[in-house]
């Protein structure tokens, strides 16, 4: 009998350390993972460019920069004559690389920015999980504690 107590000692020694571990190691990677994040931030502020290949990326996926500039180029040709409206294209198409207004640009800041918000959720939940992980024994072991107080008072009323 009392080589079976100690066998299930040694079993939940043996769980309570895999436990730690992987609490431990959840907890390094929500930690890694987190400053990566905050690190991708601050240089995507100091390079605003860095957002150029997302915006790249949604123009040939959807094409939405062509689609606006398709419909506002038939918006303006449907307003005025044939002779005018090429004309005004042709000028329009000389200036369109200085004062056009890229969605896909914006829309990218947007995609990148719920991105970076994800990830640091992501992070965030792994440090919890695994600071509880590695503190679950602690846990246990006060719950025990108020249990066992509570049915010592419980028991003299």
């Amino acid at each position: 009998m009392n080589e079976n107590f100690s066998f299930d000692d040694r079993e939940r020694g043996v769980m309570s350390v895999i436990v730690r571990g992987t609490g431990l190691f959840l907890l390094v990677v929500g930690l890694i993972v987190g400053l990566l994040t905050i690190r991708e931030a601050l240089l995507l502020y100091a390079n605003p460019a860095r957002v150029e290949r997302f915006a790249v990326a949604i123009e040939k996926g959807s094409n939405i920069d062509k689609s606006l500039t398709s419909l506002r180029d038939s918006s303006l040709t449907g307003a005025g004559d044939d002779d005018t409206a090429s004309s005004t294209a042709t000028a329009q198409d000389s200036t369109r690389n200085s004062s056009d207004i890229r969605v896909s640009y914006f829309l990218s800041w947007v995609i990148v920015l719920l991105l970076l918000l994800l990830i640091a959720r992501i992070a965030l939940a792994a440090i919890k999980t695994g600071g509880e992980l590695v503190l679950y024994d602690m846990q246990v072991k006060q719950l025990a504690r108020m249990l066992i107080k509570e049915s010592g008072s419980s028991t003299r009323r």
